[in-house]
């Protein structure tokens, strides 16, 4: 799955997290090294965590240096605000993800291993959930790039299903766009129900169960 491959509708790719704000930090221009990058890592690490559990606007640069055990002004050194720190928190998250865009990922099987990567990163998922609901207004620092991921991954379920017509698996006659919507939603309503309530849930069982149902639904010739 590749953007140069010729086709004229290649697959829509993770696009990277809106850019760092202008606010410098200590660490800006200084040659990285192996010890300060790993703590840099670990502050990513223990910030994706804290805004899990309590959200963005919930978490202080206190309780994320103490989780860290590095002192406030240290935490600074690296990220210079914790609104860097979040946009950084996002791009760790989209990097994680990208990993899951292959050759399958063309195919509405490929939604079998996205669910099975999920249901084994419940943290970040619950993440994105808690930061989503935290940026509904236009003035709030990851609005626009959850609105960008959102359309994208409209497109990524259209691109499938266009695979897919071409293929023969499903109709010419299907709605794409509406399909697309509708496949986001279900996932996106599912990972919240598995979040919440993970004992009457399964994630994988009802994400493959909605995946088989819907490839049925949608084929032309369900008996061949």
């Amino acid at each position: 799955m590749s953007a140069t491959t010729g086709r004229s509708d290649p697959t829509p790719r993770l696009k990277p997290p809106p850019a760092a704000p202008a606010t410098q930090a200590g660490a800006d221009g200084r040659r990285r090294q192996p010890r300060g990058d790993a703590r840099r890592q670990q502050i990513i690490d223990a910030a994706i965590e804290l805004f899990a559990e309590r959200g963005f606007r919930g978490t202080g640069i206190a309780p994320l240096a103490e989780r860290v055990g590095v002192s406030h002004p240290a935490l600074l050194y690296y990220f210079g605000t914790k609104e860097r720190l979040l946009l950084e928190v996002a791009a760790e998250r989209e990097r994680v993800e990208s990993s899951l865009f292959d050759d399958k990922s063309d195919r509405m099987e490929w939604l079998h291993d996205l669910v099975r990567f999920n249901s084994r990163s419940p943290t970040l998922i619950r993440l994105y959930i808690v930061l989503a609901a935290e940026n509904l207004d236009e003035s709030d620092p990851l609005h626009s790039f959850f609105v960008n991921r959102y359309k994208l991954a409209r497109q990524l379920m259209s691109h499938m299903l266009r695979v897919e017509q071409r293929a023969g698996t499903v109709g010419p006659d299907a709605d794409i766009a509406q399909l697309s919507r509708e496949i986001l939603a279900t996932l996106l309503g599912l990972e919240m129900q598995w979040l919440i309530d993970p004992d009457s849930v399964d994630l994988v069982t009802s994400v493959d169960g909605y995946i088989d149902g819907l490839r049925q639904r949608l084929n032309p010739n369900p008996h061949e």
